[in-house]
């Protein structure tokens, strides 16, 4: 889960819709909003009210998204006020803008509009008892290629990596840590929310259906890799943590024909928290080869190029089930520091438009 804003910022350029003669293309960053003819022009600075994004009822009148007869917006979700991507004649809208003057570019409005980041529920099997252990967490967030489109340099070489639709899981060692509701007194299962308050999940019979804890088992604990993870740990006194996603079915609404849980690797990252250093794209292959892990598919390594992302981004997944890609992720092949984003790292996520207008019982658990 990137970082929640509002920003306001100054429309790019607006294109003619190919299907409508009412509408229009406002194109902001790297997104595209199919607005009314007229509404905006190239130049004029608005602010980007996001995907998942609940607007409060006055300002869903204010937009003329307000159905008086119903008593409710006219967005998605029960109240119709939560922003999702939308196809409007053929074409994606991600986003709607809402026009501001007299403000600086880059200001976040969320709090000034009263404009909060939907959080869905959490399942029973993802929750559990927990453990503080404060300043021995991982937070991790991975930012929108279309929020920093120009973050990446052309021709720099680059690795693209399939997005799973999973929920992000985090397992370390820290041999400095002697936590009693810990495994061997270190060890930290975590998920995203939980990792970012400083809690890990604890170790015994009342997390025994745990999602992340069930996914430590198979993946580590009945392989014995976890030993392999450890005994490099206190060999170095340095901690380690695996970071990828936990899938399957009873997961999210895309299990990838996996009947069970499956953990695929995304990163590896070796030191303490906010002074360690995410290991290269080859290292953290090799490492996790050597423990007998699986990583997430690798989809191409290159120069980088738009139209590279572009053509990698959709179509459907290389698993088995052949359902639809949720999209890709890019990182250099070298770890670049980057201020910008989270965690001072270049690291990318596109995602596919047939990914975010996929129908059914749709869930999004982080």
């Amino acid at each position: 889960m990137a970082q929640f804003e509002v920003p306001v910022l100054a429309i790019d350029r607006i294109e003619d819709h190919p299907n409508a003669d009412a509408l229009e293309i406002a194109v902001v960053r790297g997104y595209r909003c199919v607005v009314r003819i007229g509404a905006h022009r190239a130049g004029d600075r608005v602010a980007y009210i996001p995907e998942d994004a609940l607007v409060p009822a006055e300002l869903l009148r204010e937009m003329r998204l307000w159905d008086e007869a119903k008593g409710r917006g006219m967005l998605a979700g029960k109240k119709g006020d939560r922003v999702k991507a939308i196809r409007l004649r053929g074409i994606v809208s991600q986003g709607l803008l809402y026009p501001v003057s007299g403000r600086e570019e880059g200001e976040n409005l969320a709090d000034e509009l009263h404009i909060l980041k939907y959080e869905p529920p959490i399942p029973i099997h993802m929750q559990g008892e927990v453990a503080n252990v404060r300043g021995h967490t991982l937070s991790y967030d991975v930012e929108s290629l279309q929020k920093h489109p120009d973050l990446l340099i052309e021709g720099e070489d680059v690795v693209f990596t399939e997005k799973i639709h999973g929920t992000f899981t985090c397992f370390g060692f820290d041999p400095g840590l002697n936590h009693p509701d810990l495994l061997e007194g270190g060890t930290i299962i975590t998920s995203k929310g939980q990792a970012d308050t400083g809690l890990a999940f604890q170790w015994g019979e009342a997390n025994a259906s745990n999602l992340y804890v069930l996914s430590f088992r198979a993946a580590f604990h009945e392989t014995g890799a976890w030993d392999d993870v450890r005994a490099e740990c206190q060999r170095t006194g340095e901690p380690i943590f695996i970071l990828g996603e936990t899938f399957g079915k009873k997961v999210q609404d895309l299990h990838y024909g996996q009947p069970g849980r499956a953990f695929r690797v995304f990163d590896i990252y070796v030191g303490k928290p906010r002074r360690g250093r995410f290991l290269d794209h080859d290292e953290m292959t090799a490492r996790a080869k050597a423990w007998g892990l699986q990583t997430v598919p690798r989809l191409y390594r290159g120069p980088w190029s738009l139209k590279a992302a572009e053509a990698h981004r959709d179509g459907r997944t290389t698993f088995r089930d052949r359902h639809v890609r949720e999209g890709i992720v890019i990182v250099p092949v070298r770890e670049r520091e980057c201020p910008e984003l989270p965690g001072n790292r270049l690291k990318l996520k596109f995602v596919s438009p047939k990914y975010l207008l996929r129908r059914g019982k749709v869930t999004d658990f982080n």
